[in-house]
């Protein structure tokens, strides 16, 4: 038996450098199942720098790249953003720790204008059979490239100090997205009621009506995190603004009878204090699938019996259902990866021009992620069909559920689309998954602006300093009442330090605040809606319209009921009086001529 050659120290360390290097010429992948390919590693330093280019002419470095892979069945589709630098993250941590400066309620105040300017979507190059699937490819990947290079151009750099947000960048979801776009009838844009016109693309808006001349439905989905007169506000500014667009609301939890005003400290504590566990009542199917009846136009050769597929939903029973999950994967279907691609099978195509199927009406649903498009298709088909997670972005290919003969809903990837909104509002909003945040800190600085955060976590401040002059002073003693009642600023640092001390978060070896983990925490509190980041339409504080609105509309309302009750009574009495005409055994005889006619024929008589 030959002796084994002992491996040294110098053979060691000659082993990681090589690893290291290996590693460092390969992309930085995010899923956790890809298993890169083993290859040599390179021979010098030259070799390795061929990968990269300098950052300075280099295009924004993102954190993952898309469906590539070493095998093709494991391809999975994962959403790429782009990647902060060292020095932008050291920078946003010193920034955290200055006091924050709280802003008036005004500043929830967010329309139409905030949004501005718009920026437009990739949408899919026109086509034909003519081309190769390899043409076809080049095609729309050189499309997306220039939609790509005209965006950093544009809004890259902007003199206001506006930031360009984080925004889809892999190929392979707008292609998902384009085609869900292309089979659907009516096109359902489902929105966080927390903030609808952040998760709205007025682009895609005017695309659909205008270009594909679709019909067109908003879905205010979590109502049951604000209250009815913020749901009532928010939808009458929808109608003002967008007049093709048919609102409409869903929920898959009641609301708290006790939330009146979402505005208040009070309320806002009640809601950190909720359960993470709550009883699952959906509420909104039926009239989601009225307005699409509303507005659906018929086919030639097709009928839709929308009445039976409502009257479904009339006695939907909640009690069968159980209290929701924190489980990140809920689905008896088990992984939506590899999903077949139906889009050669349910499409009808004529040429370059795309169409939908004509023997089905389609319902896409569009939106951001974690707005809980998924959630909405298992609520409408009583059980669950899709999977679902808290993480943002965890549908990867459109889905096609069929819920009658010639009814289908589909399903798309959720996808951010470009803006300039702060990147803080996306992370907040659960449009960026929490997991990928490189710099926790500014964000809880900006939701500290916004709400009194401090207040609703009930927060201590940690460490107070009360200065060289009272180091020595008895701790029976209460301090001067100068010093013990003078404000302190808080700091978004602070915050998170304090929050860490409240909930016993410190590091290993230190044993200090782990203020990282408790800004995480904090973030996943404001996504999941225990934290309450809430915004108003314009007015809203401001001036009395809304309440006003709302008084008319409960008169309309009022209106028509006793309408329908006079209409009822009518009928009642109506139905009264013919039962006495026939009811027999009353010693009356009705004859024609009236009460004479009566007289003349006693006289016969």
């Amino acid at each position: 038996m030959q002796r084994k050659v002992a491996y040294s120290g110098k053979k060691k360390k000659q082993q990681l450098r090589e690893r290291r290097a290996r590693k460092a010429s390969e992309p930085y992948w995010l899923d956790d199942d890809y298993v890169a390919p083993r290859g040599p590693a390179p021979a010098t330093s030259t070799q390795l720098n061929e990968h990269f280019v300098r950052a300075e002419h280099a295009p924004l470095e993102t954190t993952s790249f898309g469906m590539e892979g070493p095998n093709p069945q494991q391809k999975r589709l994962v959403s790429s953003f782009e990647k902060l630098s060292t020095a932008t993250i050291r920078q946003a941590q010193l920034d955290s720790m200055q006091p924050f400066v709280r802003l008036p309620k005004t500043s929830l105040e967010f329309g139409v204008r905030d949004c501005q300017p718009v920026i437009d979507f990739p949408k899919r190059p026109e086509w034909s059979y003519d081309l190769t699937k390899e043409q076809l490819d080049d095609q729309e990947q050189k499309a997306f490239k220039q939609w790509k290079e005209r965006v950093y151009e544009t809004y890259g750099n902007r003199d206001d100090g506006r930031q360009l947000s984080w925004f889809e960048q892999n190929i392979e979801v707008w292609r998902q997205l384009w085609r869900v776009l292309e089979i659907s009838d009516v096109l359902l844009i489902v929105m966080d009621i927390r903030n609808p016109l952040l998760h709205f693309p007025e682009s895609l808006y005017h695309y659909i009506t205008k270009d594909l001349k679709r019909k067109i439905i908003g879905v205010f989905n979590k109502v049951d995190l604000v209250s009815e007169f913020t749901v009532f506000a928010w939808t009458t500014y929808f109608n003002e603004q967008f007049p093709e667009l048919h609102i409409t609301t869903f929920s898959c939890f009641e609301r708290d009878a006790k939330l009146i005003d979402d505005t208040k400290t009070y309320a806002l504590k009640t809601k950190v204090k909720r359960p993470r566990s709550r009883y699952y009542s959906a509420q909104g199917v039926r009239d989601i699938l009225k307005c699409c009846k509303a507005i659906a136009s018929d086919k030639e050769g097709l009928h839709v019996d929308w009445d039976t597929l409502i009257q479904k939903y009339q006695h939907l029973d909640h009690d069968d259902a159980s209290s929701s999950s924190d489980n990140d994967d809920d689905s008896d279907t088990g992984s939506m990866i590899g999903l077949e691609d139906e889009f050669s099978r349910v499409m009808e195509l004529t040429a370059a021009e795309v169409k939908p199927h004509k023997d089905y009406v389609t319902l896409g649903l569009v939106g951001h992620p974690n707005v809980g498009k998924s959630s909405l298709i298992n609520t409408i088909m009583q059980r669950t069909v899709v999977s679902t997670s808290r993480t943002p972005g965890h549908t990867k290919h459109f889905q096609t559920i069929y819920l009658s003969d010639n009814v289908r809903l589909c399903d798309s990837p959720g996808l951010v689309f470009p803006s300039l909104l702060p990147r803080a509002l996306q992370v907040l909003s659960g449009m960026y998954p929490i997991a990928q945040v490189q710099e926790p800190y500014t964000i809880v600085q900006y939701l500290c602006e916004h709400i009194p955060l401090e207040d609703i976590l009930s927060l201590v401040p940690p460490n107070v300093d009360v200065g060289p002059r009272f180091e020595n002073w008895p701790a029976d003693l209460p301090l001067p009442k100068d010093l013990d009642d003078s404000p302190r600023p808080w700091s978004a640092w602070m915050v998170c330090e304090a929050y860490a001390e409240q909930r016993g978060f410190f590091t290993a070896k230190a044993a200090s605040p782990d203020a990282y983990r408790a800004a995480n925490a904090i973030l996943r509190l404001t996504c999941d809606g225990r934290i309450l980041l809430s915004f108003k339409p314009p007015g809203f504080f401001t001036t009395t319209k809304y309440e006003q609105k709302r008084v008319e509309e409960a008169d309309r309302q009022r209106e028509r009921r006793d309408e329908h009750a006079s209409e009822d009574d009518h009928d009642a009495s109506d139905d009264e009086s013919d039962d006495d005409d026939d009811q027999p055994g009353t010693g009356l005889s009705v004859t024609q001529g009236g009460m004479f006619s009566v007289l003349a024929d006693d006289d016969n008589n």
